[in-house]
C-alpha cells in the first residue's frame, strides 16, 4: 500500500518528489523491531483500537552529523485502510513546513522541535481525510520478548518450508555473488531473497528436504550460515574507497580488525559493532554496543592519521538508546588491542 503510494502506482511523481530532505518510513511486522523503528522518520507500528487492528504511529528519528534522535510517539491510531493515508498527511505537513534553507535542518525532527509535537499534531490531523486523529491504541508488540537471531535455519509458519538467514560480511557482494544468490533461491526456494537492515541476507521458502544441499553450496563458505558472535553484528559504512565524505577506509578494515577479535576471543553473546567513516554515521555508530566513527588527528611528528572515535552505550529494540563517546582518536593501527580489553572488561570477553 504504502509503495504505491510513493511511487504513486509507478508513475513516480507526488508529495515525495518535493520534499525539504528525505524522509525514512517503516512499518513493523513482529516483536523483534528488526526495522529500527526509533531511528526512522515515520515508523508504523501494528496496534489494536476497539478490536479493530491498525497502526500507531512514532516520528521523527533521524540520525545526522549535527545531531542523533530517537522518535517519539505521534498520538495517533490509524486502520490498516488509512496508513497510506497518515504517510500523505505527514508528508504534506514536511513539505508544507519544513526547513529548506540549511542541509543540516532539513529534516522532519527539526520541524517537530519548531513547531512542537501538538501543532504538528493538529496539522497532520487537518490533512487527514477526515480531519481528525484517533489516540493511539493498544500497541501488539510484546516488549518482554527479546529480539531474535535470524542467522541459521529456522521453521517457517507454512509447514515444512524453512528460512534461512546468511550473513555477508560487512554488506558487500560482488556481482557473481548476487548471480549465485539468484541461482540458490531459485534452486532451492521460490525465487525470493531479503536484505535485512543489518545488511545481511535471509533466503525464505526453503523445503526441510533441500535444506542439507542447500547449507552445502560453496557460497556459504564465504557467506555464513552460523557467523560469529561478532561478525553477526558487523555494520559498515561505504569508507572512503567510493565515498569522498569518510575519513578512513571501513569495510576491509572492519572486517580484518572482527577477524582478529574473534581468532583471540570467546564470546558468550552477540556484540553488535558499526563503522562509519565521518560523522554523518551512515553506519550509525550511536546505535551500536561498540560504534566506531573514522577521525583524522595529527600524529605526534605532524601527519594526519587514520583514527576512530569509540562509542558506547548505544541500544536497539525495546531498550533503544544513543550512544556516547567513550575514547576519542584511537589510531586504527592501534585499534585491536583496545577493544580486545573493551571486550573483556564491559562485553565478558575472554581470552583464547
Amino acid at each position: 500500500i504504502l509503495n504505491k503510494y510513493i511511487t504513486a502506482n509507478g508513475q513516480c511523481y507526488g508529495v515525495g518528489a518535493n520534499l525539504p530532505r528525505y524522509c525514512n518510513v517503516c512499518v513493523v511486522g513482529s516483536n523483534d523491531l528488526y526495522e529500527h523503528p526509533d531511528i526512522n522518520d515515520l515508523a508504523f507500528i501494528p496496534a489494536i483500537k476497539d478490536g479493530v487492528v491498525g497502526c500507531i504511529a512514532d516520528v521523527g528519528g533521524f540520525y545526522s552529523s549535527a545531531r542523533c534522535d530517537l522518535a517519539v510517539p505521534l498520538d495517533a491510531w490509524v486502520p490498516q485502510d488509512q496508513i497510506a493515508a497518515l504517510l500523505n498527511a505527514v508528508l504534506c505537513v514536511f513539505r508544507d513546513f519544513g526547513n529548506r534553507a540549511g542541509r543540516q535542518k532539513c529534516r522532519l525532527m527539526w520541524l517537530i522541535d519548531e513547531m512542537g509535537i501538538e501543532k504538528f499534531r493538529e496539522e497532520v490531523a487537518s490533512r487527514m481525510p477526515d480531519k481528525e486523529l484517533k489516540s493511539e491504541g493498544t500497541s501488539m508488540v510484546d516488549t518482554s520478548k527479546p529480539r531474535r537471531d535470524y542467522f541459521g535455519v529456522h521453521e517457517q509458519k507454512q509447514e515444512g518450508l524453512n528460512f534461512v538467514g546468511v550473513n555477508v560480511p560487512v554488506g558487500r557482494m560482488l556481482a557473481e555473488d548476487m548471480f549465485e544468490m539468484a541461482r540458490i533461491a531459485k534452486e532451492y526456494g521460490d525465487g525470493e531473497m531479503r536484505l535485512t537492515v543489518e545488511q545481511n541476507v535471509v533466503f525464505g521458502n526453503v523445503p526441510t528436504d533441500k535444506l542439507e544441499a542447500f547449507q552445502a553450496e560453496p557460497l556459504f563458505q564465504k557467506f555464513h550460515i552460523n557467523p560469529g558472535m561478532l561478525s553477526m553484528g558487523l555494520v559498515s559504512c561505504t569508507g572512503n574507497q567510493f565515498c569522498g565524505f569518510s575519513n578512513i577506509e571501513t569495510k576491509a578494515q572492519a572486517k580484518n580488525v572482527t577477524e582478529q577479535l574473534e581468532a583471540t576471543l570467546a564470546l558468550s553473546k552477540p556484540v553488535r559493532m558499526h563503522w562509519t567513516g565521518c560523522p554523518t554515521t551512515c553506519g550509525q555508530v550511536q546505535l551500536a554496543d561498540i560504534g566506531l566513527m573514522g577521525t583524522k588527528p595529527k600524529h605526534e611528528e605532524g601527519q594526519m592519521v587514520e583514527a576512530v572515535d569509540i562509542f558506547l552505550g548505544g541500544a536497539i529494540g525495546h531498550e533503544a538508546a544513543i550512544g556516547e563517546v567513550w575514547k576519542a582518536n584511537v589510531e586504527c593501527t592501534k585499534l585491536v588491542p583496545v577493544l580486545e580489553e573493551l571486550l573483556i572488561e564491559k562485553f565478558d570477553a575472554s581470552r583464547k
